[in-house]
């Protein structure tokens, strides 16, 4: 199992992105009974994983590029679809996931 190396939270709290050292993202949603009762303890299922990086090498710097995310950040939601964003430290990706709006 790779070791994790960035956490985040959505800004409802409903969805939790963690990013690991091979690269990988897992995002969890919050369980239903958990949003009604305010003082649960707020378990999480997996939603979705997915490879956001894989190793490389910079030809022009002679360089390895590690495929450790090091920073998941949650985008503003404007309508139904989430965004998210995941960086390495040289490569930026922006991944688009639409989840059924709950009340």
């Amino acid at each position: 199992a790779d070791i994790i190396s960035t956490v985040e939270f959505n800004h409802s709290g409903e969805l939790l992105a963690t990013g690991d050292k091979g690269g990988r993202v897992v995002i969890f949603q919050q369980e239903q009974e958990n949003k009604i009762q305010s003082h649960s303890r707020g378990e999480y299922n997996v939603y979705s994983t997915f490879q956001s990086h894989e190793p490389e090498f910079d030809y022009l710097k002679s360089l390895e590029i590690e495929e450790k995310i090091n920073k998941i950040r949650w985008l503003p939601q404007k309508n139904a679809a989430q965004f998210l964003l995941s960086t390495n430290g040289n490569i930026g990706w922006t991944f688009s996931d639409s989840l059924p709006k709950t009340r």
